[in-house]
């Protein structure tokens, strides 16, 4: 990577981490608001835009920091050029799978399907 491409990273890393606090605070507080509570209740909880968002949010961005925390560690210990290349559209693929599959399931959650 180059200079800039080194502190873009770098930023995206941090700003992606402090956003993750809040919005993990937010999603332990409201859980523990809803222990006990049936399915209707988390999907009316969840059906909420504001929780939807944030249930989005979160998603998205933590699988964003993940990717780049991989990233630097097959950076790291993946010294071959074509097994680094593959490694890393391999975690791009895996993240970007993943927090579909997320957030397919707080759609089905959030809309009832």
């Amino acid at each position: 990577m180059t200079g800039r491409a080194v502190v873009r990273h770098w930023r995206a890393q941090r700003v992606s981490a402090l956003a993750l606090i809040f919005l993990v605070l937010w999603l332990v507080v409201s859980l523990l608001m809803h222990l006990g509570a049936d399915r209707a209740q988390v999907q009316a909880w969840l059906g909420a835009p504001v929780s939807a968002v944030l249930a989005a949010a979160l998603v998205v961005v933590a699988f964003f920091h993940l990717g780049l925390g991989v990233r630097v560690v097959l950076e790291d210990y993946v010294h071959t050029p074509w097994r680094l290349a593959a490694a890393l559209v391999a975690n791009r693929v895996a993240c970007w799978a993943l927090a579909l599959i997320a957030l397919a399931a707080i759609a089905t959650l959030a809309f009832g399907w």
